[in-house]
């Protein structure tokens, strides 16, 4: 297993193949939605196992003079989910952004992933609200 952090201009080709796969194919986002405004500035994160990149990731933060990251559009592919590559990928995207100064990370967590975060130890914000039409919630880490 390998990670690389790239710019978009050096992922995108291989990011958003999977993106596609992941989001607008098995969560039936639609594809308009799936490449925004971000992707161009954040940094991306690809997971290689062997010659194949199997999940992706991005951090970014939304107002240069904050130090609070978010992290977004994290996926693995389906048969690959369960066997740790996306705590792998957190980790890495986390580390990224303590790195660059973070004091908070940010991501809009999918309800039904909400413990995959929160054993990273992300907290859960009271409010629901829906993100393509998916339900989502707020989560936030707190660097040490």
């Amino acid at each position: 297993m390998n990670i690389q952090i790239l710019t978009w201009r050096q992922a995108e080709d291989i990011a958003m193949p999977l993106r596609i796969e992941i989001f607008v194919k098995e969560q039936s986002v639609p594809f308009d939605l799936e490449q925004d405004e971000f992707d161009s500035f954040a940094m991306h994160a690809l997971l290689w196992l062997d010659d194949q990149v199997i999940g992706t990731g991005r951090v970014f933060k939304k107002d240069p003079s904050s130090n609070v990251y978010f992290i977004g559009r994290l996926c693995v592919l389906k048969k690959y989910r369960g066997a740790g590559y996306g705590e792998n990928l957190m980790k890495t995207l986390i580390h990224y952004a303590k790195e660059k100064g973070a004091a908070k990370c940010c991501i809009h967590a999918q309800t039904i992933s909400q413990l995959f975060y929160k054993k990273l130890g992300f907290v859960a914000h009271p409010e629901t609200f829906k993100e393509a039409g998916i339900e989502h919630v707020l989560m936030t880490l707190t660097m040490p």
